[in-house]
This record gives structure tokens, sequence and C-alpha cells, in this order.
């Protein structure tokens, strides 16, 4: 629950910067049509300015439960490690840290962080069967098709 409640702010913080640069570039190309400083007056004391923020609290709430997976996928992390550091590097990643029966891979770039809003850990353990992924859903599910392409 820790985890999720910090995964929820940090993209409630995101969002919120990403507004105020929308109204920050409208301000520097003189498309906004409101005085200076008008901008929260009408974001907090307008209805449709309350709807707005509600969405974006309810976008918060709700990106952690659909933005990250699990995925298992049949393979052995000791047979198969050369395979899977192989495709995790070619996915732009590196180990990070290994223990036995769990390998953590992060980004290993400044814009692999970044395109991931520094979400950028992907956990990959050894369950009965195969191996599961546990991470942002857009990376582990183009790295999970990489890999079973390579098993």
């Amino acid at each position: 629950m820790k985890v999720y409640l910090r995964r929820a702010l940090k993209y409630l913080l995101w969002l919120a910067v990403l507004l105020a640069a929308i109204f920050a570039l409208m301000r520097l190309t003189g498309t906004g049509r409101m005085a200076p400083g008008d901008e929260l007056r009408v974001i907090f004391g307008t209805q449709r300015g309350l709807l707005m923020v509600a969405v974006i609290v309810l976008l918060a709430a709700l990106y952690p439960r659909f933005g990250f997976v699990r995925r298992f996928v049949p393979a052995d992390l000791g047979r198969d490690r050369e395979v899977i550091v192989k495709v995790m590097e070619r996915s732009g990643y590196r180990v990070d840290r290994e223990v036995p029966g769990e390998m953590v891979f992060v980004a290993d770039s400044a814009w692999g962080k970044v395109r991931t809003l520094w979400e950028d850990r992907i956990v990959v353990t050894q369950q009965s069967g195969g191996i599961v992924m546990d991470g942002i859903r857009k990376e582990v599910v183009r790295i999970e098709f990489r890999l079973k392409s390579f098993l």
C-alpha cells in the first residue's frame, strides 16, 4: 500500500507540473486569454476547474493500479540468465542487484528514467515453473514479448 500511495502521489505531482507547464507555455506564447494570476481562480473557483482537478486526482489515484503489472514467463532464472540479461540490456536495462531467485533491473540511461517517470525498476523473480516480471506496464509487456521470442 505504501508503494501504491507513493506512486499515486508522484503521478499527481507530474500531472500538476504538466498543467503548470501548459499554463506557462500559454503565457509565453501569448495564447492565454486570462490576465496573470487568473488561472488559479478559474481552476479552483469554477465548477469546470474543480471538475478538472477531480479528474486529475482520480487519474493519479488509478495510475498505480493500471500502470503496473506482473507477467509470468516460462523460463528459469538460473538456466536462462544469459538470455534474460541480454534481452534486458537490449531493452535499455542493466542489472542493479542480484540475489538467489531474484534480479532487479533499472534503466541504464537518463532518458529511460525520464520516460518511465523514475519508475524504471523491473524485478524478475523465480517462481514455480517460470519467472515473474514486475514493473511498469509498458516496459514489462515489451520485454515479455522480446523474452518469449528468445526462449
